[in-house]
């Protein structure tokens, strides 16, 4: 009898369902490359994720428990919102202080912790093909549909969207390459991958949901999300779904999102699930199974590399 810890880490399997039918195309050849390849499938344990040498310190790996840094004094009141109009493609979170994790959840969900974020503005969809290409010259997409989230880019293309989209806009951009560095400039104004508590925060709809919840409001996971039982195998337009109460879409499902940190247990000590570095990735997508959903599951991926469930939607900070 499968005993349920191994049914739990035969959960961790990305792509399980979808993963015939990527095997079958590229046996044949529809855009056999190297972007194509599914995430690590199972998270493995190990004491200490390693730190990559190829990237330096990002937003996500500043503060002592979580990725967001304890900075009451800098949330913003109603009146200077007013002040900062929010861009359409955006949705303003108010910041606030919530209980991350999940203390039913997998090994890296755990412990519970409470962190404060500073109020941002996050993109209502993933971007999108029509906006990745328009901007990038280049859609490595599988699924092609302009109206498509863009997927099969890698952690560094989308750090490199987000410093192009800041250019464009007329904001200083937030990373800058030193060498074979990557650092990151809390202070510019541009856009940046969210935070993985950020990400959580939003997904939970932050002060909106004062329970935070595992899963976005509403008992019908195909109400809300793109996913295994659902999807037909590929990805769907954005903003189909119904989306959370702060107004953004495909928060769970359509493609997993790349966040800006290093996946690694939430306290030191306590064990990473990775043997590798990789980038945290969150949400779900087409091919993952319902139990990837909900807001609190963690997954990673290599940034080096792209795959064809995995996209992402950018943030700028509220100063």
């Amino acid at each position: 009898m499968v005993t349920r810890v191994l049914v739990k880490r035969i959960m961790k399997v990305r792509g399980l369902i979808g993963l015939g039918i990527l095997l079958a195309s590229l046996a044949y050849g529809e855009g056999a490359l190297d972007r194509e390849k599914q995430p690590s499938s199972v998270k493995e344990k190990t004491a200490a994720p390693a730190q990559s040498p190829d990237t330096g310190n990002l937003p996500a790996e500043t503060g002592e428990r979580a990725p967001v840094p304890d900075a009451a004094s800098q949330e913003q009141s109603q009146e200077a919102r007013a002040l900062e109009p929010v861009p359409a493609h955006l949705v303003w979170v108010e910041g606030g202080v919530f209980q991350m994790g999940n203390a039913a959840g997998e090994e890296d969900e755990k412990p519970v912790h409470a962190v404060r974020i500073r109020p941002f503005m996050i993109g209502k969809t993933e971007v999108t093909q029509q906006e990745y290409q328009a901007l990038m010259r280049d859609n490595p997409s599988r699924f092609r549909g302009e109206a498509l989230p863009v997927e099969q880019v890698t952690w560094y293309d989308a750090v490199e969207y987000c410093n192009k989209l800041s250019q464009k806009e007329g904001l200083t951009p937030v990373y800058a390459w030193k060498g074979d560095q990557i650092h990151a400039d809390l202070r510019a104004n541009g856009y940046r991958l969210p935070t993985e508590a950020e990400w959580e925060y939003a997904a939970r709809e932050g002060k909106l949901a004062a329970a935070g919840g595992v899963y976005p409001a509403g008992a019908d996971l195909g109400s809300f999300a793109w996913y295994a039982e659902n999807s037909d195998g590929t990805t769907h337009e954005a903003a189909l779904k119904v989306p959370n109460r702060l107004g953004l879409y495909d928060m769970a499902g359509n493609v997993w999102e790349w966040c800006g940190d290093w996946y690694a247990g939430y306290e030191p000590g306590t064990p990473g699930l990775f043997p590798d570095p990789v980038r945290v990735t969150r949400g779900g997508s087409w091919n993952s199974e319902a139990s990837c959903l909900g807001s609190t599951y963690r997954h990673g991926g290599d940034p080096a590399k792209g795959y064809s469930d995995l996209g992402f939607r950018v943030l700028r900070s509220a100063f």
